[in-house]
């Protein structure tokens, strides 16, 4: 693969992480501040949204196994799915102020809507990752330019949205964001497209679906390796808003602070490629599993009498997250052909709709635990906190994060598909 192949494939996620970060981020606000409607009815449609949202992500898996078309059987999705997404995206920040619940009843839907649209959307981008390449080291270099980008678009829509909105409107720059991401999913309909030895499996039901993804061992040791590294992942981006109000008196530095996370982030999802060349994909994952632990217990060891050292501290983190979550993500698709392999079925949709669905478990469970700490820790509100809630917080920021690290690391000192066994593979299947 040609880097303008994997760039045409990269313009996608960036329109998909626009829309994303736009809803992610903004939703909420435009509920409360501009609909009125009160934070805990958000906080409930937010929490049901998300599990039916989720409920619904292997289904999607499913029907993109079965797709066949002309177009193949990732890209219909990716020319068909964008206006929609887009449409329902506009839609969602122009529910109207009403008396009543009709507003929060136009809320659920519109949300419920984006959310079903948006799965159909990326489980078929990410699925075709493994359809583009069968090569596990260029599979590093292909999935770190999507998730490069998808981080350069979630970050660009943080800094500017406020500013448009203010210049123009909720609705219109819902317009805006839609519209380019229409654009730039289908810069990838048309450039990409699967590899010409393809050969899609037969079709197989729902039974056959969970037997399928019971026997794939590797897929599911890496789903679990996920799901801890992204759940200490989202309790490092809810925390620092309440970790430097309460700890350092510093509550406009939060973006400065999530910004460094975000821009080392980049920075080691860039290096990833090089270090998984270098030492393989699985100890790449565990060297920076091992940067993320070293540096939890560093920064916990430090204290909080000084921001400077937790600046640091938290831009050698994203580094070591950048380089795990990008190696994970290119052994993920390699779980593809083990699941062939191993079942004669060869299914992209189911793996990588598990793991869009393991992602939004992961980001319900860390903020729910990070949250959750916070109440323990005897955390109140808009107050003067307590030595030993300012201690809380501190360990929740730094030591928490590191244990489930360490967790992390476990499943993948279980994991035995490498580099040289899934090349194994591969030649096994273009025999068969």
């Amino acid at each position: 693969m040609g880097w303008s192949t994997k760039l045409a494939y990269g313009w996608g996620s960036l329109g998909n992480n626009i829309i994303y970060g736009f809803v992610a981020t903004y939703l909420a606000l435009f509920y409360t501040d501009e609909l009125g409607i009160a934070a805990a009815s958000a906080s409930l449609l937010f929490l049901i949204v998300r599990v039916v949202d989720a409920l619904f992500d292997p289904v999607m898996g499913m029907l993109v196994d079965r797709t066949s078309s002309r177009w193949g059987r990732f890209r219909p999705y990716l020319l068909f799915t964008p206006p929609v997404l887009g449409l329902l995206t506009v839609l969602a920040f122009s529910v109207p102020k009403l008396d009543g619940s009709a507003t929060l009843a136009l809320a659920y839907v519109s949300y419920l809507l984006w959310g079903l649209s948006f799965s159909a959307m990326d489980v078929p981008y990410w699925s075709m990752s493994a359809a583009l390449t069968v090569d596990a080291s260029e599979r590093t270099s292909l999935v770190m330019v999507p998730r490069t980008l998808a981080s350069i678009g979630f970050i660009g829509v943080n800094i500017v949205t406020l500013p448009l909105v203010a210049a123009l409107s909720w609705q219109a720059v819902s317009v805006v964001y839609a519209i380019t991401a229409i654009i730039l999913t289908w810069i990838t309909f048309a450039r990409v497209r699967e590899r010409e030895d393809y050969v899609p499996s037969p079709r197989y039901g729902a039974r056959e679906m969970l037997a399928l993804f019971a026997r794939n061992g590797p897929l599911l040791l890496l789903l679990l390796a996920m799901l801890l590294t992204e759940i200490a992942f989202t309790i490092r981006s809810i925390i620092p808003a309440y970790y430097l109000r309460y700890n350092f008196d510093a509550e406009a530095l939060v973006p400065a602070f999530i910004g460094v996370f975000a821009i080392t982030t980049v920075t080691g999802s860039l290096l990833s490629p090089a270090v998984a060349k270098l030492w393989g994909k699985r100890r790449a994952a565990l060297a920076g599993l091992a940067v993320t632990t070293v540096t939890s217990i560093g920064s916990w060891l430090t204290g909080y009498e000084s921001l400077t050292p937790m600046l640091v501290w938290i831009a050698i983190t994203g580094l070591g997250y950048g380089v795990t979550n990008i190696t994970l993500l290119s052994m993920l698709a390699d779980t593809v052909e083990y699941g062939q392999w191993r079942t004669g079925r060869r299914t992209e949709g189911l793996v990588f709709s598990s793991n869009i669905f393991k992602t939004k478990v992961a980001s319900a469970l860390g903020a729910s635990l990070g949250l959750a700490l916070l109440g323990v820790f005897g955390y109140v509100a808009n107050t003067d906190q307590t030595r030993a809630t300012l201690d809380g917080l501190h360990a929740t920021m730094t030591i928490v994060p590191g244990v489930i690290g360490v967790l992390a690391a476990i499943p993948l000192i279980w994991y035995r598909l490498d580099e040289s066994r899934h090349a194994e593979l591969v030649r096994e299947l273009e025999l068969t």
